[in-house]
């Protein structure tokens, strides 16, 4: 597990990442508690967005995956963007959950994001990994794949999995945690035991935990100063 307190692009490239996972700042003005400000020039906060995709394709494997969570609106807005890189788009993943908060009496409440999957020409993929339990295990046909080992069947393209909220387990005291959950998801379906797992812009490493909890090893960097005590109590409790 390694964590770098610098902007993306003076920590990239590294070498050999297999999976990169990226939940950046929405640029929806956010109180991120910090010197960041979350409101950037649109065209400046494409290029921000442009400029760790670059970094990221030369930093990965052959193989490797990108995975860019965000609000469906903005990862819409874009995605002109995201096609001018050299990553390909491999499937659109839609996170939903309940929310307590955002309630407005001209819109629907927002309640769920979208997890792009990008990857290079050979991608690994083990959508095996990952499965969920049969909806009708009394089925003859079902039954017989039972019979055979099979658990369950693929997962769908839209994942229902509860935000990490602040009385959370998981909660390492950080605002916009990424549930373990669903960064688990993305990790066994694109990578080895052993394999590096990074997260670019990783606040209080959320993704490098998953990562070492799946036996792969982490590197994360952020530019937020504040989370250096939160990163030394997670290497601290992992090397016990």
């Amino acid at each position: 597990m390694k964590f770098i307190c610098k902007d993306f692009r003076d920590a990239l490239p590294i070498k050999d990442v297999q999976t990169f996972i990226m939940d950046p700042p929405y640029n929806i003005n956010f109180n991120y508690k910090s010197k960041y400000k979350d409101n950037l020039d649109p065209n400046e906060y494409k290029q921000t967005i442009k400029d760790v995709l670059d970094l990221a394709y030369i930093s990965s494997t052959d193989s490797a995956s990108f995975f860019m969570i965000n609000y469906p609106e903005v990862t819409a807005e874009l995605y002109a963007t995201i096609k001018e890189t050299k990553w390909n788009v491999h499937q659109w993943i839609t996170w939903v959950y309940n929310t307590n908060f955002g309630f407005s009496k001209k819109r629907f409440t927002k309640g769920s994001r979208a997890v792009l999957w990008l990857v290079k020409e050979d991608p690994k993929i083990k959508i095996d990994e990952v499965i969920q339990p049969y909806k009708n295990p009394n089925d003859k046909r079902i039954q017989k794949l039972m019979k055979k080992g099979k658990k369950g069947c693929h997962l769908y393209n839209w994942w229902n999995i509860d935000l990490c909220k602040n009385v959370s387990k998981q909660r390492l005291g950080y605002v916009n945690q990424i549930p373990v959950e669903l960064l688990s998801r993305l990790i066994l379906t694109t990578s080895d035991k052993g394999d590096l797992i990074a997260d670019p812009m990783c606040g209080s490493g959320s993704t490098l935990v998953a990562a070492e909890q799946l036996g792969r090893k982490s590197w994360g960097c952020d530019l937020n100063e504040q989370l250096k005590p939160i990163w030394d109590e997670i290497q601290k409790q992992t090397t016990l």
